[in-house]
């Protein structure tokens, strides 16, 4: 979380909208606060489908799915059920705005970080705007693309959610470790925070090809190597990914970064790093809108609610 948070380029794009630093620094901490409340918007409908599904003279049911009850479809056969046709319109549409919000920022995101970060710093420095722009573009068809193609990949698991939390694992872990030492540690160089890249993204892939959810099939869901340990669940599987993959980026980060010269000076990473950029004062700023305040009571909710559900 705290690297989808403050890493993520999608969310990223919220900050830098913001009007001063301060608002900047709130904005991760502010969305952290619905996003624990999470767990509630997905629970608390499904207890109530159970409910009414197992009640004697009522007409709710929901669909079947293989031996069991299909949850994923709870929301859906809540708004045929309750609402009459013209609001199930607007709920409809409502899921499908969500949906293409989500869509649309992750392609523009996407756009942005091909076409600036990688495309016009290491492929073609001296295009023009036009050629720029065209290239935006066809990445946006790539994009939307592979995301219609990913969708048959994601059918293949109980959740989205829980495909979710494998790309964060392979993608999201590794590069949280890389920030983390890139912010924190001067001596971070650049052929340190590539090789723990890659190579925190190699520990995912190798610990998702040797480990397997209870009672899935080896292939897409893991074990594509060999089935070394099961897990619980495919959520386990993820977070023990995770780890492996933040765990192998954070230490190959540093002992590269030990091995290697590091090629910034001090003042080059300036603004950079947190050791060598001047702290932000907020004496003028009320008590309660300060990070430092939202921070430390987001963090021990956190901490409160992981405790009470561990």
């Amino acid at each position: 979380s705290f690297g989808y948070w403050c890493t993520d380029f999608l969310v990223i794009q919220r900050a830098m909208a913001a009007k001063d630093m301060g608002a900047a620094r709130r904005t991760p901490i502010l969305a952290a606060i619905p996003k624990m409340l999470f767990p509630a918007l997905v629970i608390a409908p499904g207890m109530i489908a159970i409910a009414m599904h197992s009640m004697a003279d009522g007409d709710f049911r929901l669909p079947a799915k293989g031996d069991g009850l299909d949850y994923d479809l709870v929301v859906p056969t809540m708004l045929s059920y309750y609402f009459p046709t013209g609001m199930l319109g607007i709920g409809l549409t409502a899921l499908m705005a969500s949906f293409m919000s989500g869509m649309a920022g992750n392609v523009t995101a996407f756009n942005t970080v091909f076409t600036y970060d990688i495309y016009q710093s290491y492929i073609k420095k001296d295009g023009s705007d036009r050629h720029y722009l065209n290239v935006g573009r066809w990445t946006t068809v790539f994009g939307i693309l592979f995301s219609m193609g990913a969708a048959y990949f994601a059918a293949a698991f109980n959740n989205i959610m829980d495909v979710l939390q494998l790309v964060f694992a392979f993608v999201n872990a590794p590069l949280f470790a890389t920030f983390l030492l890139g912010m924190f540690w001067r001596r971070t160089t650049g052929h340190a925070a590539f090789a723990g890249l890659v190579l925190g993204t190699v520990a995912a892939a190798i610990h998702h090809g040797l480990s397997l959810p209870e009672k899935a099939v080896a292939g897409i869901k893991g074990g594509w190597l060999s089935i070394q340990h099961v897990y619980p669940s495919e959520m386990a599987q993820n977070f023990w990914t995770a780890i492996w993959a933040w765990s192998t980026c954070f230490v190959i980060t540093i002992l590269v970064s030990l091995a290697t010269k590091r090629t910034k000076t001090d003042d080059e990473l300036r603004g950079l790093v947190y050791s060598l950029t001047e702290k932000i004062k907020e004496h003028d700023t009320a008590w309660w809108k300060r990070p430092a305040v939202f921070g430390t009571v987001v963090l021990l909710c956190a901490v409160v609610l992981n405790i009470l559900f561990f």
